[in-house]
């Protein structure tokens, strides 16, 4: 009940919900339902049933200007003629629309259906879980459970129906969503009409540049040829790539970026560790923020990754003239390298789209998987619903047989959280991470990767990461300022059994 409580709270975070737009979908008080289970049946089941009409109508009300705004289009655009409209068939409607409208009023008909979609399986689930909690505590007082009366109100209410707009949002993904191989040349394309008029020339890569990348080069490759153990380096994951810290591009690629992760690769690193986020056209790219106004030249572009389309990310100029990668890019570049080379994917707390997205990546390139090690995040309802996606996917057969799924660990941080969504792990007491790890009862996720703490490297916390490791795999992360070496890498891998340890491979790595 926690991984859901703390994942409806950061889904309330959005920028939509936070809004003072008195257009603000439903969303069911969870927490204050929540509370009134404590009180009479009579006070739960009444706050639970208005909850439910509440979603339900609001439901219907937003799915119907959903429609009206489709057809009052059609009906404009047919020149008001009334005969090409009678009684057409509701798939119909949505693919008439498409091959009517231009691509951005139809962007925006798919953005507005799959919001509607989410936040009525939201809804869903939180009357569903607040019924599940009611009953487990009225069981222990001897009361009569509330799932007999409530659930088929629930099941037989508007917005169960929210599975069958499914139909629509495929219909609509279909139809947006290029093949990759037509997105990749449009892409390139437009990557050549865009340096075309800014003018991005090799001029700006003088002799000294040249002459610090090739030493930052050279640096990497002794560092894994000569310096680090051969044991160690399936441990090491370059923190996005091999990248600059200070997200200067003069000596080493900016963080997220496809030669960041061939550099580190192309050296002899196994892991590379990278974050996604989903564009508003539904690819999936590398960027560690919310915006890129941190890597742009131009710092007022501070527009959201999930609101622009990935011709717009190319538009703009980024510090280091190239363009964010596609994960499908940075998965291609592993597969061609070959060896070991391989993905630690993260995805942000609250972007189960982000999920959805990868596995029908997945399950249109199923040889990419095996470059996918791990997939992480903060987010712990997040995560086993990508773990039951996956098994479907498994079950489907749509994996090769000896292709071995990615490992899902969660995030944990450090200190106490800050954020709604995050998991505290102290390493002097593991002991609820073997229920966050599992769903409904039964196993579901792999490990966890636990934020760095001084306690680690100390006696009594390298027999706790011991006694975790032998349980579960165990990743590491650090922040800046953290210890970032090779002993303290060795000493959490041989004498704490971790299996990861995130790096930004630092100069002073091997000092």
């Amino acid at each position: 009940m926690v991984k859901f409580g703390r994942h409806l709270q950061f889904y309330l975070e959005c920028d939509e919900l936070k809004s003072g737009t008195s257009n603000k979908p439903y969303i069911v008080p969870y927490s204050d339902i929540r509370g009134a289970i404590g009180e009479s049946q009579e006070e739960f089941q009444q706050f639970w049933l208005e909850s439910l009409k509440a979603a339900s109508d609001d439901y219907a009300q937003r799915l119907r200007s959903w429609w009206q705004q489709i057809f009052s289009d059609l009906f404009r655009l047919s020149g008001q003629d009334e005969n090409v409209l009678r009684g057409l068939p509701h798939e119909e409607a949505v693919q008439l629309y498409l091959s009517t409208m231009n691509e951005k009023r139809s962007r925006d008909l798919l953005t507005t259906i799959k919001r509607l979609h989410s936040n009525a399986t939201m809804n869903a689930e939180a009357l569903r879980k607040l019924v599940k909690k009611y009953d487990k505590q009225a069981t222990a007082r001897g009361d009569d459970i509330m799932t007999i009366p409530l659930l088929p109100e629930l099941y037989s209410a508007p917005i169960m129906d929210a599975v069958s707009i499914e139909t629509y949002i495929e219909i609509l993904r279909d139809r947006l969503v290029d093949s990759e191989e037509d997105e990749e040349e449009s892409l390139d394309e437009y990557m050549a009409s865009i340096k075309e008029k800014t003018q991005l020339t090799s001029s700006a890569k003088d002799a000294l540049d040249v002459q610090r990348r090739a030493s930052e080069m050279f640096w990497l490759h002794d560092l894994i040829q000569n310096k680090i153990p051969k044991s160690g380096i399936p441990m090491l994951v370059a923190h996005r790539g091999f990248h600059c810290v200070k997200d200067l591009s003069g000596k080493r690629p900016l963080e997220n970026s496809l030669s960041s992760y061939e550099s580190a690769w192309s050296a002899g690193i196994h892991l590379c560790e990278c974050d996604v986020a989903l564009t508003k056209d539904e690819k999936l790219v590398l960027a560690h923020d919310k915006d890129f106004s941190r890597l742009a030249l131009d710092p007022s572009k501070n527009k959201k990754v999930s609101d622009l389309t990935m011709k717009e990310i190319i538009g703009l100029t980024f510090k280091s003239g190239t363009r964010p990668p596609l994960l499908l890019d940075v998965l291609r570049s592993a597969q061609a390298i070959g060896g070991s080379a391989r993905l630690v994917v993260e995805i942000k707390a609250g972007n189960e789209e982000a999920g959805t997205a990868l596995v029908r990546l997945f399950r249109r390139y199923p040889k990419l998987i095996e470059r996918c090690a791990v997939i992480m995040s903060f987010d712990a309802y997040l995560m086993h619903k990508l773990r039951t996606e996956l098994n479907e996917l498994e079950d489907q057969g749509l994996t090769l047989s000896r292709i071995k799924l990615p490992e899902l660990l969660l995030l944990t941080v450090a200190k106490p959280p800050t954020t709604s969504y995050q998991l505290f792990a102290s390493v002097t007491d593991f002991s609820r991470v073997n229920s966050w790890l599992q769903h409904e009862g039964k196993p579901s996720l792999d490990g966890v990767y636990l934020q760095f703490q001084p306690e680690m490297c100390q006696s009594k916390g390298l027999a706790a990461l011991r006694a975790l490791s032998a349980q579960y795999k165990v990743g590491v992360w650090m922040k800046l300022g953290d210890p970032d070496d090779i002993l303290t890498a060795a000493r959490l891998v041989d004498e704490g059994g971790v299996s990861y340890v995130n790096t930004d491979l630092p100069r002073s790595f091997c000092v």
